[in-house]
């Protein structure tokens, strides 16, 4: 699209138009044939922002995805790919290099020079945005970021070393925005301002609680060039409509109302048995128990209390009640296919199935998601078994991820799924050490681990293979010795995809820019 008054045009003739998209959502049938131009499929819930760099929960994720695209993208194996950056250059592990396309644009139709990535992400690494990303991205230092609109280049510099920066660009946190989204921040968030996205999709109509309307930009195309090409067509529209229960979304699936979904639980079984769908499977999180230990709350400076706790939960029971023992006991707080995991941790915490009566007279507020309903219940029951108190507050997956990242101390632990975009074992393990996240960090725990956290850090500047997992061992090792979060299991996601549609999934990471119209 050329200007922003044909963008708004487009955009209103589009809410026209999917009016036969929206009824669909809602159990049409999609049409059969060549002709089909629409995929639907789900949330869990409403997105709480469509600012990328605000981003803090799966849904946001997605549609960060589908506006925004990022400097580097996720290949097959780890592997990255360039994004708006047609090459880059790691010079060390604090300074980095990014050569852009030089046929990027913003979703109004005008280039996108080097001056505006900067801009962008630059306020993505500042710690006045607040992003929950960026200690992901950078750590706990700083970055400079400087344009060369002439070479075509954007450079990075960082205070510490971080050697995952290549990796934190290609986080949809990291999103480039233009500069109209980035003059009207409210706008930005609420997705109303006209060519703020550069992204292959713009945001065409929003009904909370009911759908999310994307429409593909007229000429978009700044495609990855991923190692295995994408086969079939980009589509024309896309709807996302929010389904939090895993029954209702595999009813839809075979009622043809929905295209592509990912389905959990018991619904699996009733897909594995339904005709005319394929499915990818990918480690969709992992999930552990995480304290706060702030003051205020029963956990802080309380170890023997938070290993009371962890000894009185089996994993495989976890496993067994999120998902029907499809996953895997964890043997720390990311998947154990990734690379420098502990696989026989000396500080394991061990299921005591005779403990008895060890939390009597102890009151617990454990905050959960609903997405972990059955689990939240089945862990309140155990420790009630223990003579625990506990109260649970079922939120919503935007909500808790709210509540449990401004910190505080009302509230004393959670089950917590983490989506690890990155692929990297540092993204989880910064949910229990380091920055906070009241204070733009990761960590939920509200606990200091220094040992810990300086043995991530001689990591993160180390380019040596072995020296690097040998620091994240302690790491890890730390996490379990102190209690500060209890690994569990693995959760695999299962996409179902009705015959003629595609999606990819790179290891951990299911990436919804990847969906595909095959027939």
């Amino acid at each position: 699209m050329a200007r922003s008054h044909r963008l708004l045009a487009s955009t209103l003739a589009v809410v026209g138009v999917l009016a036969t998209a929206g009824c669909a959502a809602s159990g049409e049938v999609n049409g059969g044939g060549s002709d089909v131009d629409t995929i639907r499929t789900t949330l869990l819930t409403d997105p709480s922002t469509f600012d990328p760099a605000l981003s803090r929960a799966t849904d946001d994720y997605t549609t960060a995805r589908l506006l925004y695209d990022t400097l580097l993208r996720r290949d097959d194996g780890n592997v990255l790919v360039g994004g708006l950056a047609s090459s880059w250059e790691a010079v060390d592990a604090s300074n980095y290099v990014f050569t852009l396309r030089d046929d990027a644009t913003c979703s109004d139709g005008s280039p996108l020079t080097p001056d505006a990535v900067a801009a962008s992400l630059a306020r993505f690494l500042d710690p006045e945005t607040g992003s929950s990303a960026r200690s992901l991205a950078i750590g706990a230092g700083t970055a400079t970021v400087a344009a060369d609109d002439t070479a075509g280049t954007v450079t990075v510099s960082l205070s510490e070393p971080w050697s995952d920066l290549p990796v934190g660009v290609s986080l949809p946190q990291a999103g480039i925005v233009c500069a109209p989204g980035l003059a009207d921040l409210d706008g930005l968030a609420a997705g109303t301002v006209a060519g703020a996205t550069t992204g292959p999709y713009t945001l065409a109509a929003a009904q909370p609680a009911v759908s999310y309307t994307f429409a593909l930009r007229e000429g978009y195309d700044q495609w990855p060039e991923f190692a295995t090409p994408l086969e079939g067509r980009p589509a024309g529209t896309v709807v996302l409509t929010p389904i939090a229960d895993d029954a209702t979304v595999a009813t839809q699936l075979m009622a043809g109302a929905l295209d592509l979904a990912p389905v959990f639980g018991d619904a699996v079984d009733r897909m594995e048995g339904a005709t005319g769908f394929s499915s990818v499977t990918y480690t969709n999180s992992t999930s552990y128990l995480v304290f706060n230990e702030r003051p205020g709350t029963i956990f802080a400076d309380n170890r023997d209390l938070r290993l009371a706790v962890a000894r009185a939960i089996d994993p495989s029971a976890v496993n067994d009640v999120v998902t029907n023992g499809r996953g895997e006991v964890l043997h720390t707080l990311a998947s154990n296919a990734l690379a420098c995991v502990v696989d026989d941790p000396a500080d394991a915490i061990v299921y005591d199935a005779d403990a008895t009566g060890t939390l009597s007279g102890v009151t617990i507020r454990l905050i959960g998601t609903t997405g972990f309903g059955a689990a939240n219940d089945y862990i309140a029951e155990v420790l009630r078994a223990q003579g625990a108190t506990v109260e649970v507050n079922a939120l919503d997956n935007a909500t808790w991820s709210s509540t449990t990242g401004a910190g505080g101390s009302d509230w004393d632990m959670t089950l917590q799924g983490d989506v690890n975009i990155m692929g990297t074992l540092p993204s989880s393990l910064l949910r229990a050490m380091g920055p906070v996240t009241e204070e733009g960090g990761r960590s939920k725990t509200g606990a200091a681990n220094d040992a810990g956290y300086a043995a991530l850090l001689r990591a993160m500047s180390a380019t040596d293979d072995t020296e690097k997992c040998a620091a994240l061992g302690e790491a890890q090792e730390s996490i379990l010795q102190r209690v500060d979060a209890v690994p569990l299991v693995s959760t695999p996601g299962i996409v179902f995809m009705a015959d003629g549609f595609s999606i990819r999934a790179f290891g951990d990471y299911l990436d919804v820019s990847t969906m595909r119209i095959t027939k």
